[in-house]
């Protein structure tokens, strides 16, 4: 590890030989808070011996989150109280066996003091500048930066690098870390503005380069979500290349549909059908709408509503053609109810509004459908302008989708917050 370097007044740096792991070190008078210590037994040492030169003692540690080169320790730098999140906490002793293991194939480690951390809430119980944790799930559960305002000052964790790619949590579905790590994106962008910025790997940066870091770990995650080639200067290592491949694969479609499959409906269709039936009010002429099945909104009421709406037919075939919905229904063995097959049939071409269910939409107007493409097939024999209206709860709006090239967006979205047009 190098020696520390001072990068704002009463905040010491030093940087591991392992991965470009910082260690954070707060002053307050002769008093210092470690923050992450690491990575090389002689590193540690190192460190307490630096420390020592500086008149400095140890009066307590943190650790960002839990895993294993961010919850090191050493006998000399004492047997001080070290801080976490309580999630953190918790996980460093269910994991501690793992957290070993992990350690031990790098460097020779302290056992008995590895994860030895107990969960600090608001803010770390020193003497210094005010400490405050700010908690999120990105990257791991219990993930936590520390904010000292007074020094103008941000300690991110693994968070924000400019050496290593937003890594999402593993062991979870990929859906639930993408959201956890865009979540935790956010809530860092939304403290107040810093002067220096210390992340775990990579090197130390200030506030408008900061900024730029977490554009670009929004945008690299865009990229990921929607299955886009990957240009991001980060991927020159071969480890993060491959967790680039791995994450990858945790946001394919069929990754995406087993996560949706999972959830509840979270609204009550009424919600969604008011907004809906307002906006198709002023838009006279053919409607073709859709009966639901399990995962999606039901618009009976709305098909109730229109004077003589389209319904989908599956053929024995595959093939989805749309019929009038005035004659009797059957009951498909998908589930829905659908035309008859001699029901009068509607093409494309006569629509003025296509109403289009799915498990969930991004942003953009892409949806997560069933894997059949039928909505995909018929949107290209819709006539220029003819709105095509994905029905969801706003809970099933996600940033991005994986999305090819067949894939045709919908125009408008409609939730319990009303019809929007997409961007």
């Amino acid at each position: 590890m190098g020696r520390l370097v001072e990068v704002a007044p009463g905040v010491l740096v030093a940087t591991s030989r392992f991965m470009i792991t910082n260690t954070v070190v707060l002053v307050h008078g002769a008093d210092a808070l470690v923050v992450d210590p690491g990575v090389h037994d002689d590193e540690l040492d190192g460190l307490a011996d630096e420390l020592i030169e500086r008149g400095l003692r140890v009066v307590g540690g943190f650790a960002t989150h839990a895993h294993w080169d961010h919850v090191l320790w050493t006998e000399r730098l004492g047997d001080v109280p070290r801080w976490s999140s309580e999630t953190t906490a918790t996980l460093t002793s269910l994991d501690h066996d793992d957290l070993v293991a992990d350690a031990e194939k790098i460097t020779p480690v302290d056992r008995s003091r590895l994860g030895a951390v107990s969960g600090a809430v608001d803010a770390l119980p020193w003497d210094g500048p005010d400490a405050v944790l700010v908690e999120h799930d990105g990257h791991r559960h219990g993930h936590t930066a520390l904010h000292v305002p007074d020094l103008g000052v941000l300690v991110a964790g693994d968070m924000g690098s400019d050496v290593e790619i937003p890594l999402l949590e593993h062991g979870i579905p990929g859906p639930d870390a993408l959201a956890a790590y865009l979540t935790g994106l956010d809530r860092l962008a939304g403290l107040p503005p810093t002067d220096v910025v210390v992340t775990g790997h990579g090197h130390v940066c200030d506030g408008p380069h900061w900024r730029h870091r977490l554009d670009e770990d929004r945008r690299y995650l865009d990229r990921l979500a929607a299955g886009r080639a990957a240009d991001d200067p980060r991927l020159v290592v071969a480890w993060i290349r491959d967790a680039h491949d791995e994450m990858r694969a945790m946001l394919d479609k069929p990754s995406w549909r087993r996560w949706a499959s999972g959830l509840d409906l979270p609204v009550d269709p009424r919600l969604v059908c008011e907004p809906l039936l307002e906006f198709l009010g002023s838009r006279p002429g053919d409607v073709a709408a859709y009966s639901a099945t399990d995962g999606e909104i039901d618009i009976s009421s709305v098909v109730a509503a229109l004077p003589d709406p389209a319904l989908p037919r599956v053929g024995d075939d595959g093939e989805v053609t749309w019929h009038r919905a005035s004659s009797a229904l059957e009951r498909h063995r998908f589930g829905m109810d659908q035309p008859a097959a001699d029901a009068p049939l509607v093409q494309p071409s006569q629509l003025d509004a296509m109403l289009v269910p799915g498990r969930c939409f991004d942003r953009h107007g892409i949806r997560l459908g069933r894997g059949g493409g039928h909505y995909d097939r018929v949107v290209p024999q819709l006539r220029p302008g003819v709105p095509i209206i994905g029905v969801c709860a706003d809970d099933r709006v996600v940033d991005r989708l994986p999305s090819d090239l067949h894939d045709a967006p919908m125009t408008h979205l409609a939730t319990e917050s009303g019809v929007h047009r997409v961007r």
